[in-house]
């Protein structure tokens, strides 16, 4: 099957559950473009201050578990850059493998205007495992801006770096990916572009 009947079947059966979590699928991203792979960026929970990162939790037991951290993830989306209110557009990993190795690569999806990340996204499957079990990261346009949601043992948590082509964290962890063999070959190459584009955005940004 070639790349393009590939990332046409992985539109169609995307769309529904996208959309259950409030998001308009509106193409795939080519694997050629050189952004941070999503496997790399979900080390952006593993990011620290040096790395431009911060982190905010709701706790599991909270009364207002799905308005209090869907409204958070907004908070933090916009005031980070994921978004804005004049552009709802951003990019999410998907996987796309029906296999038992996932294959994750980015999405481009917009925002509707009733949406629910933490509760019936996590519940789609795309977003998470089960209702109040999310589990994404986002990633802005300009593949600057990543937004990273897992669980905790009693908490969800959300981290946010805003300049990932500077983080040192994601520079050490994409270095070893290059050149794992235990890394697939489409993020491993994916992960090389992303080094590649950013060592020579420095070199642009030095002269």
């Amino acid at each position: 099957m070639t790349h393009a009947k590939v990332l046409m079947l992985n539109e169609s059966i995307l769309s529904t559950p996208l959309a259950e979590a409030g998001l308009r699928l509106l193409r795939m991203v080519d694997t050629s473009e050189p952004l941070i792979p999503p496997t790399l960026a979900t080390f952006a929970s593993s990011c620290g201050t040096e790395d431009g990162a911060w982190g905010e939790t709701v706790d599991l037991d909270h009364p207002r578990l799905r308005e209090e951290a869907n409204s958070l993830w907004r908070r933090m989306a916009l005031h980070g850059g994921l978004f804005s209110e004049e552009d709802s557009r951003f990019l999410i990993a998907v996987n796309l493998s029906a296999g038992e190795s996932p294959r994750w690569w980015w999405a481009q999806v917009q925002l509707l205007d009733e949406w629910d990340m933490v509760d019936a996204g996590a519940a789609s499957g795309v977003l998470g495992h089960g209702p109040f079990r999310p589990s994404f990261v986002m990633l802005s346009l300009d593949g600057g801006v990543i937004l990273r949601c897992d669980l905790g043992q009693a908490s969800m948590d959300f981290s946010m770096v805003r300049e990932a082509h500077h983080a040192p964290t994601l520079l050490r962890h994409g270095e070893w990916m290059a050149g794992s063999p235990r890394v697939d070959d489409v993020t491993r190459a994916a992960t090389r572009r992303w080094l590649s584009r950013r060592h020579t955005s420095n070199q642009d940004s030095a002269r």
